[in-house]
């Protein structure tokens, strides 16, 4: 039996440094020093896009817009539970305690390249990564 999306996010890239060669990406740092996406579960009737762009807000503080976001041609990309979206902002991320759980989720937040994100992610966040990667490569013909 195929599992239905539960879960959605972003890859946010550094909006300066989109249409260059390397990209940064917006890696958020658990508290063991993996990386991960700002990302989470849907609630409710709640659309994939507007469950990404809340739990982008409420991990880091970051905005999404709808002009922010990259490459809607082709986003989604669903990966096992997760629907991922791909966004640009100039916003400064915030590590702030989830205002629903009262957990600080994450511990920090660093901007990244996709080989430093890909070799200290979770291994089910790969994917998307390098599928927006590739997806910018060829957009900015970079």
């Amino acid at each position: 039996m195929k599992k239905s999306i539960e879960g959605s996010g972003f890859v946010v890239f550094r909006r300066d440094t989109v249409g260059t060669r390397e990209p940064l990406v917006l890696a958020l740092v658990q508290h063991d020093g993996v990386f991960d996406l700002p990302k989470g579960r849907i609630d409710g009737d709640e659309s994939q896009l507007d469950a990404a762009k809340r739990e982008c807000f409420e991990e880091c503080s970051v905005v999404i817009s709808d002009s922010d976001l990259l490459f809607q041609d082709v986003s989604p990309l669903n990966y096992g539970v997760l629907s991922t979206f791909c966004a640009q902002t100039s916003e400064t991320p915030a590590i702030t305690v989830n205002p629903h759980s009262n957990i600080l989720e994450h511990a920090d937040f660093l901007w990244v390249t996709k080989e430093d994100f890909c070799n200290n992610c979770l291994d089910f966040l790969k994917p998307a990564v390098v599928y927006f990667y590739s997806e910018h490569k060829n957009s900015y013909n970079v």
